[in-house]
């Protein structure tokens, strides 16, 4: 079938005047100042790096956009929901807790992580049934009466260079006078994540995983499950003019995190493998594979309309973490017996796209792009992540995502992950706390 492109034109340049800091820009300082002096100043010395070397390339989220049109043709694109995804969250806070005495939280800190999780622990299990009826239900409210439409958007690269420069000057201004002071007052932390004016819409998501995983010469394949907490995004801001010269940009934050695992044993790529590798595992139990979550500040000003479908350009700047959980202790001992996994990668992240809405239906596409350091870890490794998500919501009431992309935490793709496909369904909830 052929495809219709659909040109948005811009017919007046953008020169924009910088945003004033806000609750959501104060939180994006009050998480980059959990960090010690070390991350810290490596944040800002990546962030010189990928403000020369980002890019997006509009192609890939049309394509990947066209994949989710056909991908929601099936019944049960998330997989199905059952009593493993509780067995997973119980398991994989029983992990965190054996692991929080290494993240220098204090006492109180760690006892507020721990309530919070266990208080969406219970939301997600008064939510299971409504959750996992959730995309039969609404399936048919997930349908896009234009999905032959491919995105194409005039000066796409000048326009998001120029709003990230805003952002990042605006960033500037934020951490200002800021310092780093360590992970401290979690309590206020997580207030302002699940805040209902700044993050007026948050999902709890599961779904399914599909990614190729090397640890040196090591390759395996493994399907995962996967939960996702975080805000969904209206992508309906508007800027107040105040009769400046020049429009401002309209602007809206998303976070989230998300966890993937599996049970069973990993398996190599090759039986005949000469170097003896073999990953522990329990065969019944939880195995994590990957931990992600990001928060960023987007600029989502309106560029155009096709009937009653109005659009929208997205230029995000925020921060990125991504661990690489597997500890692959047997790889080749003795080299790797110190290796205990959880391999933890945290840098800047830039990322760009665009959304459309036509009713109550909101379809996006944003790419990220993040540059960074393997925290916490002895030797000089580079963390680099490359991602493309694309969506639909539906109302206050489900939110669809599919997801692919690259993940490096070693110099040659020594501790890569290549997610080849990820969907999660998520139901939008007012508040996820109280």
């Amino acid at each position: 079938m052929n495809k219709l492109p659909l040109l948005i034109i811009t017919v007046f340049g953008l020169t924009l005047v910088s945003q004033k800091a806000n609750a959501q820009w104060d939180l994006f300082a009050d998480l980059l100042n959990q960090t010690d002096n070390t991350v810290y100043n490596q944040f800002f010395n990546n962030l010189g790096i990928l403000d020369t070397t980002w890019n997006v390339n509009q192609v890939d989220g049309n394509e990947l956009l066209n994949e989710h049109y056909d991908l929601l043709n099936n019944p049960l694109p998330g997989g199905v929901l059952d009593s493993t995804y509780l067995f997973g969250l119980d398991a994989g806070l029983d992990t965190l807790l054996d692991r929080l005495p290494g993240f220098g939280l204090a006492g109180s800190d760690a006892d507020t992580l721990l309530g919070e999780l266990d208080e969406i622990q219970d939301i997600f299990g008064s939510n299971f049934d409504s959750l996992g009826g959730l995309y039969g239900q609404y399936q048919d409210s997930l349908r896009f009466d234009s999905a032959n439409w491919n995105v194409i958007i005039i000066d796409f690269d000048n326009l998001t260079d120029e709003h990230y420069d805003i952002l990042q000057d605006t960033l500037g201004m934020v951490m200002g006078s800021t310092f780093p002071s360590n992970p401290n007052n979690f309590a206020n932390l997580l207030d302002k994540l699940f805040d209902p004016i700044s993050f007026p819409d948050l999902e709890l998501a599961f779904g399914v995983q599909n990614a190729d995983y090397k640890y040196w010469g090591e390759e395996y394949s493994a399907d995962a499950k996967v939960i996702r907490i975080g805000s969904v995004p209206r992508f309906d801001k508007e800027a107040d003019q105040c009769n400046y010269p020049t429009p401002i940009l309209p602007i809206e934050a998303r976070w989230h995190v998300m966890a993937s695992w599996n049970g069973g044993e990993r398996t190599l790529a090759s039986a005949s493998d000469a170097s003896g590798a073999r990953e522990e595992g329990d065969k019944g139990g939880f195995n994590p594979l990957m931990f992600y979550g990001d928060f960023a500040m987007m600029a989502t000003p309106r560029i155009g309309a096709w009937g009653n479908t109005s659009f929208r350009l997205i230029t995000s700047l925020g921060m990125e973490f991504g661990t690489y959980a597997p500890a692959h202790r047997d790889y080749r001992p003795p080299f790797t017996s110190f290796n205990k996994g959880f391999a933890t990668g945290f840098g800047p992240q830039a990322g760009a796209g665009f959304a459309m809405t036509t009713g109550q239906l909101v379809i996006y596409s944003i790419a990220t792009v993040a540059e960074g350091d393997v925290v916490r870890c002895a030797l000089p490794y580079r963390y680099n992540s490359r991602r493309f998500e694309v969506g639909m919501r539906y109302g206050n009431i489900i939110n669809v995502r599919c997801t692919t992309g690259k993940m490096s935490w070693q110099e040659n793709d020594n501790r890569r992950a290549n997610i080849n496909h990820q969907v999660t369904v998520g139901i939008i909830l007012s508040e996820l706390n109280h």
